[in-house]
């Protein structure tokens, strides 16, 4: 499961909050804070994804009470006994990874780009190594530069992220290892260069140093996109939200989950409003299943 959870702070107010929620005058409290919790386990325990990856999520102690709110079975195949969060100190906001596998090989890849050109504030890539019994999947965990500021001004921003994860992702492939990238990009399908392989199905092309080619769900085997996309805006749906699979790894039974309490009665996704303390997330969830 991959869901960007739409600014879930805490109630502690750091000072590094978005405006919305940096103090009690705003409406945000820590009564708001547990509700948005309960909402939040409750659909990961619906969903019963064994990873789940999250976006904008502010910092590494909210995922002790996540888990939290997680506990209370003895069917311990369900307990998410690892975890891991990942964020820059320029960002308010990071991601992070629950899982029911064991995790290894943890590593965080930033950029650092001095070109004359004021770096904006960017979430690392994360790399984790999730051991299963006999097999191992090699997942990166992204969140992209947001086209705040206009699409096409921070777009080199996103290429260099592509970049990196493409350079990533083809290291990984050449060590033989199942590879999925999970995340948001804030780049829809359609923006993504294509590549029609030998076998037909339509591929997406990442450009780095090295070029690969991944899979992407979203792309049905006519060229069409699956209905619904994962974000809702401008009464048009995009689909910014994202597995892509490579090496051996393949992807199926591929949803962006829009018929829970987190969608509203158009299937659109339920957004979060502080004002009120109602709803979950302007993003639907994906899920699939990697087999490798």
């Amino acid at each position: 499961m991959n869901w960007n959870l739409q600014t879930f702070f805490d109630s502690t107010f750091d000072g590094n909050e978005y405006t919305d929620f940096k103090s009690k005058k705003s409406g945000w409290s820590q009564e708001k804070y547990e509700e948005r919790l309960d909402r939040l386990a409750s659909v990961i325990k619906e969903l019963d994804a064994d990873l789940v990856i999250m976006e904008e999520i502010e910092k590494e102690a909210q995922i002790q009470d996540i888990a939290n709110r997680l506990s209370g079975t003895f069917d311990f195949s369900k307990a998410y006994t690892h975890a891991v969060f990942s964020g820059s100190p320029d960002s308010s906001i990071g991601c992070a990874l629950l899982s029911r596998y064991p995790l290894e090989e943890i590593s965080v890849h930033a950029m650092d780009i001095r070109d004359g050109q004021k770096q904006p504030a960017m979430r690392p890539i994360f790399q984790c190594r999730v051991k299963t019994k006999d097999k191992n999947l090699v997942l990166f965990v992204n969140h992209w530069k947001s086209k705040s500021g206009g699409a096409e001004e921070s777009e080199i921003w996103r290429k260099r992220q592509e970049s990196l994860l493409a350079d990533l992702i083809f290291r990984a492939e050449k060590q033989g290892n199942a590879v999925l990238a999970a995340g948001d990009f804030n780049k829809d399908i359609s923006e993504f260069d294509y590549h029609q392989g030998k076998s037909g199905r339509t591929n997406i092309l990442l450009h780095g140093r090295k070029h690969v080619e991944v899979y992407s769900p979203w792309i049905l085997e006519n060229g069409t996109y699956r209905i619904p996309g994962s974000y809702w805006y401008k009464e048009k749906w995009e689909r910014i939200d994202h597995f892509f699979a490579a090496g051996n790894a393949e992807i199926t039974d591929f949803a962006a989950e829009n018929s829970g309490d987190w969608a509203d009665s158009d299937g659109h996704p339920f957004r979060y409003q502080i004002w009120n303390g109602r709803g979950y997330s302007d993003h639907l969830p994906i899920t699939c299943t990697v087999s490798f």
